[in-house]
C-alpha cells in the first residue's frame, strides 16, 4: 500500500559506463579497460549513507560474472573487446525495500566514424540519470536519505579518479523531464481510454440499429 505524498521520499542517482580504448597494440580480446558504476547524481553525497549494496551482473565470459559490491564507490573495472547489458541491483539500508532494478548498455565506441574517433587519453563516456521513489520509507531509511541530502561529504564522487569524465546533471532539469514524460504518458493513456469508450457507444449504437 503506497504511502501519502507527505511520506514520500525521491533519490537520484547515475547509472553509466566509462572505456578507455587501450591502443592499437592491444589484445584483440582485450582492446578495451571499462568501468560500470552507480553513483549519486550529486557530487559532494556519499551515496554509501543510504545505499548498501550493488550487485553487477556481468557477460558470463567475464568470471566471476556476478561481482557484489558492499561500500562506495559502487563500480566494477574490467577489460574486453565487447559491448553487451550489465543488469544492477540496487540494495538500500533498509530491509523491507525491494532492491532497484536497472540495466545499462556497456559502450565501447563513439558514436560516428570508429577508426578515425577512438582515443586512449579520453573514455567514451555513457551516463543517464534516474530517480527512485520511496513511497512510504522507514524511519531509519528516511534519516539516511535526508543525511545525505546535507552536502558536502568527502566521500562524494568529486574526488574520484575518474570525476572530470562523469556527467553533472541538472537534477531539477532532469526531475522535470521526468515529469513531463510522465505527464505525456498520462495524457496519452486518458486519451487511449476517451477513444476506446467512444468507440463502444458507436459500436453499441450500430447494434441498435440492425435490431430494427
Amino acid at each position: 500500500m503506497e504511502g501519502d505524498d507527505t511520506q514520500k521520499l525521491s533519490k537520484g542517482f547515475v547509472v553509466g559506463t566509462l572505456a578507455f580504448w587501450l591502443g592499437k597494440r592491444a589484445e584483440d580480446n582485450k582492446s578495451h579497460e571499462w568501468t560500470v558504476h552507480v553513483r549519486s547524481a550529486n557530487g559532494d553525497e556519499d551515496a554509501g549513507l543510504w545505499i548498501k549494496r550493488v550487485v553487477f551482473q556481468l557477460h558470463p565470459t567475464l568470471q566471476p560474472p556476478t561481482r557484489v559490491i558492499d561500500s562506495p564507490p559502487f563500480e566494477v573495472t574490467e577489460s574486453g573487446w565487447g559491448e553487451f547489458e550489465i543488469h544492477m541491483q540496487i540494495y538500500v539500508h533498509d530491509c523491507n525495500e525491494k532492491p532497484i532494478e536497472v540495466s545499462h548498455i556497456l559502450k565501447l565506441y563513439p558514436d560516428g566514424d570508429q577508426s578515425q574517433q577512438l582515443n586512449p587519453s579520453k573514455p567514451v563516456v555513457a551516463e543517464r540519470y534516474d530517480e527512485i521513489v520511496f513511497n512510504d520509507p522507514s524511519d531509519a531509511l528516511r534519516a539516511r536519505l535526508e543525511t545525505s541530502s546535507i552536502p558536502p561529504s568527502p566521500n562524494g564522487w568529486k574526488s574520484h579518479p575518474n570525476a572530470k569524465w562523469f556527467t553533472v546533471f541538472d537534477m531539477d532539469a532532469e526531475f522535470a523531464q521526468l515529469q513531463q514524460v510522465y505527464q505525456m504518458v498520462t495524457a496519452e493513456l486518458q486519451s487511449a481510454s476517451k477513444r476506446r469508450t467512444q468507440q463502444e457507444e458507436e459500436s453499441k449504437a450500430l447494434r441498435n440499429q440492425m435490431q430494427y
